[in-house]
């Protein structure tokens, strides 16, 4: 008898954590579903996106906004292209491409730690997302002036800025540079007139004194798209849409 109760003992245990595993599967593919066609979240790792985001703060990506990106090979499906103005999570052009191993190890770590370890944000890794500011679209001609981009869309025959094209109204950062600092030089707050090719997007910092943007590694192509950034949702107290 206490030999048949032993048996009865280890198959409940059997069948409790077969349970609890399928739970678990459950839940993380659910989770995996969410961030790969919902949302997902970030948390700032630098200041070039002051004053609307610092570093630390934590934002509400949607994954989706310009095409779905298919999970076993990163490509992106059914593109839908970015608006001007547009603050998007988006990878540098020089980022490697990342396998599916590194992708599910991310996902992974993620579901367990509610997605506070896996990507951290930290800016200056060459593998991790950044968050940039979308000026110009393709075709597009860009330039600027006194640290404030101008854009001349295609088509049209004049320059505007980048506040009037996008038609929203945010705050830039612009500390200037030395005395003597020539204006072909980075960080100098001009650019020259530049038209974009097929498939390329001018992206900038709100903090003109970084140059980790457009100004510096060029355009980017549309599959460096990761998100749109809807939702500044802590610290608590600077809760807003961007």
């Amino acid at each position: 008898m206490k030999r048949v109760q032993s048996y009865e003992d280890a198959r409940r245990r059997r069948s409790s954590a077969l349970r609890f595993l399928r739970y678990v599967a459950f839940l993380y593919l659910g989770f995996a579903l969410m961030v790969t066609f919902g949302l997902k979240t970030y948390t700032v790792g630098s200041r070039a996106m002051r004053p609307a985001l610092e570093p630390k703060y934590k934002i509400l990506v949607a994954s989706s906004a310009y095409g779905v990106v298919n999970p076993f090979n990163g490509q992106r499906l059914g593109f839908r292209s970015p608006e001007r103005g547009d603050v998007a999570l988006m990878n540098l052009p020089a980022a490697p491409n990342r396998g599916w191993r590194t992708r599910l190890a991310d996902s992974v770590i993620g579901f367990l730690t509610l997605q506070r370890i896996g990507s951290p944000g930290a800016d200056d890794s060459l593998d991790s997302p950044v968050v940039k500011r979308v000026i110009a679209c393709p075709g597009d001609s860009v330039s600027m002036s006194g640290y404030v981009m101008r854009v001349k869309v295609a088509g049209s025959e004049h320059f505007l800025t980048e506040y009037e094209v996008s038609g929203q109204d945010y705050d830039i950062v612009s500390s200037g540079p030395g005395d003597g600092w020539s204006t072909s030089l980075p960080l100098s707050g001009e650019i020259p007139a530049m038209e974009l090719g097929p498939g390329e997007y001018f992206v900038v910092d709100d903090d003109r004194s970084y140059c980790s943007d457009s100004r510096f590694f060029g355009p980017v192509r549309a599959e460096r798209f990761v998100g749109k950034v809807l939702l500044r949702y802590w610290p608590l107290d600077r809760i807003t849409g961007l």
